[in-house]
């Protein structure tokens, strides 16, 4: 079949499907107008929801998990709970979860770090960050924002969802479209493999890689020596840290080097054959599954 169409087929079947992406959408659209109803007078649809994540990035794949929105709070609800006796970010992830489970009084719903996660019984779930955003930037999305945590007692921690999807943006017209491929392929990889590995973990680390991809190999019939060349980086550097754009870094985890040693060597081992060779399916469906070039 030959490489480019091999990969691009790939990418096509993991890449979440329209009617996915559309639910995931309505669903935060639901959760907002639930919250906008208590917490506003007037609101219409959407005034107080900011798609984030994957949904807002592109890189969800299919079946698509969770999409993840920030429901942009009222004037006034930092201090209301910033004077908190106690955990005063449990107390509005706790609240906001109260509005929710009211909406969905037979869904599991669940308050989980900075959000409060909708479990749906098929389909993506959503996943709410109450944000709490002050004065800067250029509109709503680029704002400065603090959103809830509640370990070590509670906490209010920065976020610049903004920064996160402009890096995203300029990195994939940079790369024709082959970052977020590449974030795609990994996930499905992971996935195959059950790795514990964070998405925003991953996308700081692709980013690294592809700011030293040759920008001349940006076409599908390159995405095998991609693939190979980014198992090599994940294993060099399984001890790093990266930088959020709020400058808060984060590690890399751990439970995932042995898969991504087998993969880089299968992956290695497939860039030995040409693409005509059964042995090179073969090997790509080691590190994909056997649905690669299905």
């Amino acid at each position: 079949m030959g490489t480019a169409k091999l990969f691009r087929r790939f990418d096509q079947q993991v890449t979440a499907t329209k009617s996915e992406r559309e639910t995931s959408i309505n669903r935060l659209l639901d959760c907002e107008a639930a919250l906008s109803a208590r917490y506003f007078a007037n609101a219409s649809a959407g005034d107080h929801l900011t798609i984030i994540g994957s949904a807002a990035k592109s890189t969800s794949i299919s079946p698509m998990a969770d999409a993840d929105g920030i429901f942009r709070t009222p004037v006034g609800t930092y201090t209301r709970f910033a004077e908190y006796a106690g955990n005063g970010q449990s107390a509005l992830l706790q609240e906001v979860r109260g509005v929710l489970a009211a909406r969905y009084p037979r869904t599991q719903i669940r308050g989980d770090g900075p959000v409060v996660v909708v479990e749906f019984a098929s389909g993506p779930s959503v996943e709410i960050v109450p944000g709490v955003l002050f004065s800067g930037g250029a509109d709503n999305f680029h704002a400065d924002c603090k959103v809830p945590v509640t370990r070590a007692g509670g906490l209010w921690e920065d976020s610049d969802y903004g920064a996160e999807y402009d890096n995203t943006t300029a990195l994939n017209t940079a790369t024709n479209g082959q970052y977020t491929r590449l974030i795609r392929y990994m996930k499905a990889w992971r996935r195959v493999w059950d790795t514990t590995f964070k998405s925003i973990l991953l996308e700081l680390m692709v980013a690294e890689f592809m700011r030293g991809w040759d920008r001349s190999r940006t076409g599908y019939v390159y995405d095998d020596w991609l693939v190979r060349d980014f198992f090599g980086h994940m294993v060099a550097n399984y001890h790093s840290t990266y930088a959020l754009p709020t400058g808060r870094r984060i590690g890399t985890g751990v439970g995932w080097i042995d898969q991504a040693k087998q993969s880089c060597s299968d992956a290695g081992t497939a860039c030995t054959f040409g693409d005509s060779s059964p042995y090179y399916l073969t090997y790509w469906r080691s590190v994909f599954g056997n649905g690669f070039g299905a």
